[in-house]
């Protein structure tokens, strides 16, 4: 069973009464004022009156009304087996409303969401923006899940964007979005000069599990790429269902210029220091995070707080390379701003590229980073 919000609110040019209350009730849930209840009608705090209506058949309306601003806010809950909410069934209610407060010389403004909110399903749609907008994201159904040791691994099937992985909640990737974000991180655009030059280059990709970035990056014939994937199940799952970003990219665990390893990425960091290994990229796939030094048992000296993950893997780059990484919403202005601020404490040269990815419904920061 699944429950549909449709969610108003007007500015009122007087306070309504009761009995207009009960017919603006009526209105909202197209039903006859005689088959409509009030089951509430009071006091629910300072400057707030709240009403609530129901018509005995899974319809409920509540009422929310800020007196002092002539404020109304409605939802009408309707239960999907009952009603079909699309647009038209919203139109339809918004002008019986707005033809309803007209007609008692009420109204003001009115303003309605256009889609309802859904909630009862066995898919959540929601999330938030790094600017806190809300999204409905396009998806049409869980593919498969799995609970691993390190997160929890969803991926969804949506016609808009093809396969979706998500890792605890988070959108990591769609299918569909290898060109504005896995070619635009790597600087490969279609139609346009690339900005790095891979072939016969050792490469290194922290994290990655989707495939996406290494799929792209044997196509430009490296010397060897290595990738360091700390979970398993990602890559598996991605290997089977995100063909669309990786293509055959994760079949194999070795290949004549590839090597995946399941590992912590912060150790194989380690051991290319310890052993002096250097590469000419260095692909930050991740997200950026505190290095917990004691407890690993190391003895860096970091000078940043924020971009410590950036610190070690410079200590395995060559003096000529490349540091490239996500850098997070264009809407995301702490963490940016603290990276850059960073990379001027370290004295190094950074360039910033920004790309609206659909998968993410936000425009996305990219940087190269470079000894100066």
């Amino acid at each position: 069973m699944t429950e549909e919000t449709i969610l108003f609110h007007f500015y009122a040019k007087r306070a309504l009464s009761d009995i207009e209350l009960l017919n603006l009730a009526a209105n909202g849930m197209k039903e006859d004022k005689s088959k409509v209840k009030c089951l509430f009608s009071g006091p629910a705090g300072n400057d707030l009156q709240l009403s609530v209506f129901s018509n005995n058949d899974n319809k409920v309306l509540n009422i929310r009304n800020y007196e002092s601003q002539k404020l109304y806010m409605f939802d009408i809950l309707v239960m999907r087996s009952h009603v079909k909410v699309d647009l038209v069934y919203i139109r339809h209610v918004e002008e019986g409303i707005k033809k309803f407060l007209t007609s008692i010389d009420a109204f003001d403004r009115m303003y309605c969401m256009l889609g309802p909110v859904r909630r009862g399903e066995a898919l959540w749609r929601y999330f938030i923006t790094a600017d806190e907008f809300l999204v409905e994201f396009h998806l049409d159904r869980l593919v498969v899940e799995r609970q691993t040791k390190y997160q929890n691994v969803k991926i969804f099937w949506s016609e808009a964007h093809g396969h979706v992985l998500f890792l605890d909640e988070d959108v990591m990737l769609a299918e569909k979005d290898q060109e504005p974000y896995t070619r635009v991180l790597l600087g490969l655009e279609t139609g346009k000069p690339a900005r790095n030059c891979y072939a016969d280059k050792e490469i290194l990709i922290l994290g990655g599990g989707d495939g996406g970035v290494i799929c792209e990056l044997l196509k430009q014939q490296p010397r060897m790429v290595t990738m360091v994937e700390i979970d398993s199940t990602v890559v598996q799952l991605c290997a089977k269902y995100m063909r669309g970003a990786c293509e055959d990219a994760l079949d194999t665990l070795e290949g004549p210029n590839k090597k995946i390893i399941i590992g912590d990425c912060l150790d194989h960091l380690h051991e290319c220091i310890q052993s002096g290994k250097k590469y000419d990229y260095i692909i930050n796939d991740l997200t950026e995070f505190m290095i917990n030094k004691e407890e690993r048992g190391w003895n860096y000296d970091f000078a940043t707080d924020n971009s410590q993950m950036m610190e070690i893997s410079l200590k395995a780059l060559k003096p000529d390379g490349c540091y490239i990484l996500r850098g997070g919403s264009l809407h995301f202005k702490k963490f940016w701003g603290r990276f850059e601020e960073d990379c001027r404490k370290l004295g190094l040269q950074f360039r910033v590229y920004d790309n609206f990815v659909p998968g993410f419904y936000e425009i996305y920061r990219f940087y190269e980073v470079r000894f100066a």
